[in-house]
């Protein structure tokens, strides 16, 4: 079983690879709207934690998921985390998380893949990441034989990841989101959004909600490019895992 969350399609893409034809996969952000956060496996099954680095830490949706998760015969647990250049302490904050709830994480693995985190920077455009997204496939079947392995690591980086979370806390502003006059009602922004940050009003997304995940799912995956994200983002590129539907 593995747990993901994803807002533009990476760590989707790596749970459905570690997966492979008949492992379950649960949406983190879909399973708390539902309830749906007890969970039993087969003794010993492996149970991973698949989902994006969030500011050197761990995002809103994964924390209250893990917060409230209840596992019971998990043998090796491990986390994947996608992330641009390194997953900082991610893996060190989860582990505190899950030991909470009397789970140990055995391992957690970087997967270096496209970014984007438009919001503060230029990024690429998945239509020129190939070669990062070939390299995303070999590192992926090097953390699946792993995981087969199942190799263990000391894992730290608790209180650091707690530090970065703070700093992580500080960016949940929705103040800064709005729409052009390109944007065509389709209600992508609204569906998409992990929190329920987005609700079409008029046929024009509207943030509800003062603070939301910041996933970049909204600006990432809206077809026209009306969401913007202050002026910066109306001259950055988006990324979209290319076969995110």
């Amino acid at each position: 079983m593995i747990f993901y969350f994803s807002g533009t399609g990476n760590s989707r893409h790596a749970a459905e690879f570690l997966a492979g034809l008949n492992g379950e996969i649960v949406d983190m952000a879909g399973a708390l709207r539902e309830g749906k956060l007890s969970y039993m496996v087969k003794n010993g099954e492996s149970v991973g934690f698949v989902f994006p680095v969030y500011c050197g830490s761990v995002g809103d949706p994964i924390v209250e998921f893990v917060q409230k998760l209840e596992l019971k015969n998990a043998g090796y647990v491990y986390a994947v985390i996608t992330c641009g250049a390194g997953m900082g302490a991610a893996g060190g904050y989860l582990a505190k998380l899950l030991k909470v709830r009397g789970i140990t994480l055995d391992n957690a693995y970087p997967l270096v893949m496209p970014d984007n985190a438009l919001l503060y920077y230029n990024i690429k455009k998945a239509s020129e990441c190939g070669e990062a997204l070939r390299s995303a496939e070999n590192q992926l079947d090097q953390i699946s034989s792993r995981i087969n392995r199942r190799e263990k690591a000391q894992i730290k980086g608790g209180t650091k990841g707690a530090i970065f979370r703070k700093i992580y806390l500080m960016m949940l502003s929705t103040k800064k989101f709005c729409v052009t006059d390109k944007c065509i009602g389709c209600g992508k922004c609204e569906s998409v959004c992990p929190v329920g940050a987005v609700s079409l009003k008029d046929g024009k997304p509207v943030w509800v909600k003062d603070k939301c995940a910041k996933c970049t799912g909204c600006i990432n995956r809206c077809p026209v490019q009306a969401i913007q994200y202050g002026k910066a983002t109306e001259k950055r590129s988006r990324y979209v895992y290319p076969d995110l539907k």
